[in-house]
C-alpha cells in the first residue's frame, strides 16, 4: 500500500511539474498595454517566471493585467511602478515571489491590491510607498510568509491594515 501511495504521489509531482512552464530566466519588463496583451501569445504555457518581473507604467499606457494571469510564480522580484489601475486583477493566479515585491509611485488610482489574493509568500521585503488613494492592503488576505522587511511609507490614505491578518512571518523589520 505504502509503495502504491508512493507512486501516486510522484504521478502528481510529475504531472505538475510537466503543466507548470518556467520561461525568462533574465525576466522581463512591462511598458505598455500590448505587451502585456501579448504575454500569453509571446511565451506560451509559461506560468513561471524564472527571472524579475518590472512593470512600470511610465507612460500611462496600462489598463489592465488581465494577460499575465497565467502567472503563478516568479522566482526573482516583482517591481510595479506608476501604475494607473485601481487594483491588481489580473495577477489573481500568482502565489509566489521568490525575491521582493516592491510597489511604488503612482497616478494616485491604487485603490486596492486585489489581484493578490492568492499570493502567500514573498522571499525577500515587501514594499508599499507612494500610493495616495490606497486606504487598505486588503488584497494580501493570503498572504502569510515575508522572509525581509515588511515597509509601508508614504501612502498618505493608509488608514487601516486590514489584509494583513493572516501575516505569521516576518524575517525582517
Amino acid at each position: 500500500m505504502k509503495k502504491l501511495t508512493l507512486l501516486f504521489v510522484l504521478a502528481l509531482i510529475i504531472q505538475a511539474t510537466t503543466s507548470a512552464q518556467s520561461c525568462l530566466p533574465n525576466g522581463i519588463v512591462f511598458a505598455t498595454q500590448s505587451k502585456i496583451d501579448n504575454f500569453q501569445t509571446n511565451y506560451p504555457g509559461c506560468t513561471e517566471i524564472e527571472g524579475w518581473v518590472n512593470i512600470d507604467d511610465y507612460n500611462g499606457d496600462i489598463t489592465n493585467l488581465d494577460g499575465l494571469n497565467v502567472l503563478t510564480s516568479i522566482g526573482g522580484h516583482l517591481s510595479i511602478m506608476h501604475l494607473g489601475t485601481s487594483n491588481l486583477s489580473g495577477l489573481d493566479n500568482l502565489t509566489a515571489i521568490g525575491e521582493y515585491l516592491s510597489i511604488t509611485g503612482g497616478y494616485g488610482n491604487l485603490t486596492s491590491l486585489t489581484g493578490l489574493d492568492n499570493l502567500s509568500s514573498i522571499g525577500g521585503h515587501l514594499r508599499i510607498n507612494a500610493q495616495n488613494s490606497l486606504t487598505s492592503l486588503t488584497g494580501l488576505e493570503n498572504l502569510t510568509f515575508i522572509s525581509g522587511d515588511l515597509i509601508i511609507e508614504s501612502n498618505d490614505a493608509l488608514t487601516s491594515l486590514t489584509g494583513l491578518d493572516n501575516l505569521s512571518y516576518i524575517g525582517g523589520g
